[in-house]
């Protein structure tokens, strides 16, 4: 049996399994979930979690899964995901994890399924001082591009073994976050590449309402790779879009702002002054645009923001809405540098640049941490990155230039 439909078929026998077993303490909760894009038209769904009875998501046979119908009937209508947990007591203890997960969806045009083994380290009650690895194997395939605002390549099914490291502490000087993402395709069928990032965050609080925030990013990706998995100068890599429902799919966020630059997706290299520009084939003959679209091969960035108070916030801290509900004011500027660039799977230019930009803007943000103390909840962005270094065709190097942030740059 192919690997992927082994897996759904193991997930449809062990939740029902696991509800069965524990039905006087298991607990179902539902929820309706209605959502909208360009292919699906209004999608009516319904979401539901699943666990013991009293461990507040902590405990075995979490459950956490999705189905929706497409009220203009696409090819495929039915979309879903479910995701299901399942912590090994022999090798966990207090705050320290480790659990048995298994994913698989199809939605959006795009089919994936995988297995990972996760394990969290923590000392203690301090959920801000941890340290977790992930080990993952999941196979996934674009099913249907009329969904992307830029197609995926749509090959044989990509098998990809990741590695994931995150850490969370503190320095002398404030937070400090560390991320490490390695992946590798397996299926020579597909192509042997491989795909690897890694993330520096590290937030100053310097007293009266400023703070320094700083974020190091790089990234490596194969040449063979798909352009999905590539970055951008702006945005994070389009097959991460899939992971946010408003960016999942064409149409929920109008295309127009995608492709006039207004919205830019916060991650990767995340030069965000450059959403809207392109450069110039060295042969001279077209302008290629290296904004939202996954080009770059390998680059490092270094974004940083500057807090400074703002009356609103300082109305919010002195209410409860101050604990979850945040107005960021801040200027910021980011450097980076790229190396080879794709426009197309076969068309490349060897290219190495390095821009920087600068400006001001605001986030407006709600989160709610969970019993792990990670993040959840959203941010919108309102910047103007009013100077770029290095503008093409003539373009003014101070302008006024304004873009919607989707996402934090750099998470509470």
């Amino acid at each position: 049996m192919d690997n992927r439909y082994f897996l759904v078929v193991l997930l449809f026998l062990l939740i029902p399994g696991a509800v069965h077993a524990q039905s006087d303490k298991y607990k179902l909760e539902f929820a309706p979930d209605l959502w909208y894009n360009s292919v699906d038209g209004i999608r009516v769904g319904v979401r539901v979690l699943g666990d013991m009875e009293g461990t507040f998501l902590d405990g075995p046979h979490r459950l956490d899964a999705g189905a929706w119908l497409g009220t203009s009937f696409p090819d495929q209508p039915v979309s879903y995901y479910v995701s299901f947990t399942e912590p090994i007591p022999g090798l966990s203890d207090f705050g320290e994890e480790f659990n048995v997960q298994l994913k698989s969806s199809i939605r959006t045009g795009y089919s994936r399924h995988g297995i990972s083994l996760n394990k969290r380290f923590q000392k203690g009650f301090d959920e801000l001082r941890h340290q977790e690895i992930s080990i993952e194997v999941s196979q996934e395939k674009a099913i249907g591009n009329e969904y992307r605002l830029n197609p995926f390549r749509e090959t044989d099914w990509k098998t990809l073994v990741g590695f994931d490291l995150n850490t969370s502490g503190f320095t002398p000087l404030g937070a400090l976050k560390t991320s490490l993402v390695l992946k590798q395709n397996i299926n020579g069928a597909s192509g042997n590449f491989s795909i690897g990032n890694a993330e520096i965050k590290h937030l100053t609080d310097l007293g009266k309402g400023f703070g320094l925030n700083l974020r190091a990013f790089g990234a490596l990706v194969s040449s063979d790779a798909p352009m999905e998995y590539n970055f951008s100068l702006a945005n994070r890599a389009p097959v991460s879009w899939l992971n946010n429902g408003v960016t999942r799919a064409s149409g929920t966020i109008p295309d127009l702002f995608f492709e006039n630059g207004l919205v830019q997706v916060a991650g990767g290299l995340n030069i965000r002054g450059y959403n809207t520009e392109s450069f110039i084939n060295p042969d001279g003959d077209k302008d290629y645009s290296i904004s939202y679209v996954g080009t770059i091969d390998k680059g490092i960035s270094l974004n940083t923001e500057l807090i400074f108070p703002n009356y609103i916030n300082s109305l919010l801290n002195r209410t409860i809405m101050g604990d979850f509900i945040h107005l960021k004011s801040y200027l910021f500027h980011d450097i980076g540098k790229v190396s080879g660039v794709r426009i197309e799977d076969d068309i490349a230019v060897d290219l190495e640049k390095t821009v920087s930009d600068a400006g001001v803007g605001v986030q407006f943000s709600i989160n709610i941490p969970d019993w792990l103390g990670k993040d959840r909840g959203f941010a919108i962005r309102y910047e103007v990155p009013f100077w770029i270094s290095d503008p093409e065709n003539g373009e003014k190097t101070f302008k006024f230039r304004n873009l919607i942030g989707i996402g934090a740059v750099i998470s509470l």
